[in-house]
């Protein structure tokens, strides 16, 4: 069946994700819902009453008062109220010495002006583990995140962000809370906690006055919400439609829409639901009067489909990369434009990480290119793919160029004959460089010998299937079959190698981990040197 998600990978848009607590809970053992983290703690408190007994008593006066809440949001303001008296007789309990905090005690709390509650909960959320029966689904989420634009969630876990960095070089940057929102940003690869962070206790949003303060602020925070998925596709995920807090993002995002914008934002708003057992994609079209909208709703338990379907949206730079390019392009042009005469210098993309180190306080203006390849030189990812899978469309000129204009290792046996250096076009001292590099590129046992021991995974003889499934770091990976490629089958190590720089130009990558760098230059060694020399067995 066709869905709302075929129309996000055919438009190739970058969305805009809000992660819930469904979404944690889905993946980690014993997470549990807000209500269940309150009965934790209210357990945990020793009160004499029931904790149910007491919720119940907060939802009868809360519908007393105000008979017109639904049941959802008579439970989330219940919630809010159970908090405040959580926080106030777990501190009372922490300050009397009932209750204690691993390294931290009453003069820490005094000293850091942290209540001991959010400590609790920052301790509660802070080690988490993986449920092992979703392994392959959580490698689809932790892809799908590489395709996100803006994540903006209310959990506080660290979940989110250490998915994202575990498979990403360049690190998702997190706002905690409502820092977020007085801040310049860059609008990719941003992740907003709006309910605070384990990292930051004294943000975490659990009590009436949290809330009270956090409301304070919902026009700041509406604004910028609102600014973001003007221009981005919206998808919800871990959250069900009944929840308040999603409730109220639409809400407050569809008054600022006029009748035309709410017909565009009806194919751009998607809610995913679980329904347990389905393993299809149910679409289905909701009109809600009180969100002033219609609105996707995509019902399945088959999470991976949905992952695997946002992971094809391809626009050849990942957002952290797009947000690396902005983020230089500020600093250089806007920041440092104005100190005088601006000269301008073209770079790769690749090189961007290195640039203001290497041009400190020259005024310049950065050129960035668009196209596949800067003046015909590709980068890493680009060049290597094409290298290993001998595609062979990078001429030999292009590739010897650069070979010339890079240091560290990579595959570049192929070109390193003194003949077909002399007969190409580069200038005699480029030529002079690449015939250098024939001692470095062949010499097997040092690039070996570099291999860090304390990554390799087995020593015993293994294949590298088993190598795989031994471990989820890839570096680890890398480095073992780096340790045992001469006795494995070199056709099984060059369909990984492909799998592998594919997957990173699918996700927008540019540059290549030193573990990853030097199983290609071993495997290209071992294939293409012609000289090449090696003691090992």
């Amino acid at each position: 069946m066709r869905t709302i998600l075929d129309d996000l990978i055919e438009n190739n848009e970058f969305p805009l994700v809000f992660i819930g607590s469904g979404i944690s809970k889905r993946y980690l053992d014993g997470f549990p819902n807000w209500t269940g983290l309150l009965e934790e703690f209210w357990n945990a408190v020793g009160f004499g009453l029931n904790f149910y007994g007491e919720f119940n008593k907060n939802i009868d006066s809360l519908k007393a008062v105000n008979p017109g809440l639904s049941e959802k949001e008579l439970e989330h303001y219940s919630n809010i109220r159970m908090g405040t008296i959580l926080e106030e007789s777990f501190n009372e309990a922490f300050n009397s010495g009932s209750i204690t905090l691993p390294n931290f005690n009453q003069k820490d709390a005094y000293q850091t002006k942290i209540s001991p509650f959010k400590m609790a909960i920052s301790k509660r959320f802070s080690q988490y583990t993986i449920k092992e029966k979703l392994l392959e689904e959580y490698n689809s989420f932790k892809n799908m995140l590489m395709k996100t634009q803006i994540i903006l969630t209310t959990n506080y876990d660290c979940f989110i962000e250490n998915s994202y960095n575990e498979i990403s070089r360049n690190k998702v940057t997190k706002y905690i809370g409502q820092k977020g929102f007085f801040q310049e940003t860059f609008g990719s690869a941003e992740l907003y906690k709006l309910h605070g962070c384990v990292e930051s206790p004294t943000d975490i949003v659990i009590s009436e006055k949290d809330y009270e303060r956090f409301d304070k602020n919902s026009v700041l925070i509406s604004a910028k919400i609102i600014s973001m998925m003007m221009h981005s596709p919206i998808i919800f995920m871990g959250y069900s439609l009944t929840d308040v807090n999603v409730r109220k993002i639409i809400s407050d995002f569809t008054r600022s829409l006029n009748d035309q914008e709410l017909q565009i934002l009806e194919n751009r708003l998607i809610i995913i639901e679980r329904k347990q057992g389905e393993d299809q994609l149910i679409q289905e079209v909701i009109s809600e009067r009180d969100l002033g909208c219609k609105l996707k709703v995509i019902k399945t338990d088959n999470y991976k489909l949905i992952y695997d379907k946002i992971s094809k949206i391809n626009q050849g730079i990942a957002p952290t990369e797009l947000r690396k390019y902005q983020q230089i392009v500020k600093k250089l042009i806007v920041d440092r434009g104005k100190k005088g005469t601006l000269k301008s210098v073209l770079i790769s993309p690749e090189e961007l990480d290195n640039l203001e180190e290497n041009i400190q306080n020259r005024n310049l203006v950065v050129a960035l290119g668009d196209a596949k390849y800067i003046f015909q030189i590709p980068d890493i990812v680009s060049y290597c793919l094409d290298y290993i899978s001998d595609t062979d469309e990078i001429s030999n000129d292009t590739r010897m160029r650069f070979a010339v204009s890079r240091n560290g290792r990579f595959p570049i046996n192929k070109i390193l004959d003194e003949n077909l250096i002399e007969n190409s076009n580069l200038h005699t001292s480029e030529k002079a460089k690449l015939i250098n590099k024939i001692s470095e590129c062949t010499n097997f046992d040092e690039h070996y010998d570099s291999i860090n021991q304390s990554s390799i995974l087995t020593k015993r003889k293994t294949s590298v299937e088993e190598i795989c499934k031994m471990d989820s770091k890839r570096n680890k990976i890398y480095a073992t079959i780096s340790y045992h490629i001469k006795d494995l089958e070199l056709e099984t190590v060059k369909r990984f190698l492909i799998a592998n720089l594919a997957d990173l130009k699918d996700k927008g990558e540019i540059s290549i981990s030193t573990e990853l760098r030097r199983l290609l230059l071993l495997y290209d060694i071992l294939v293409n040197a012609k000289g090449a020399t090696t003691n090992q067995p």
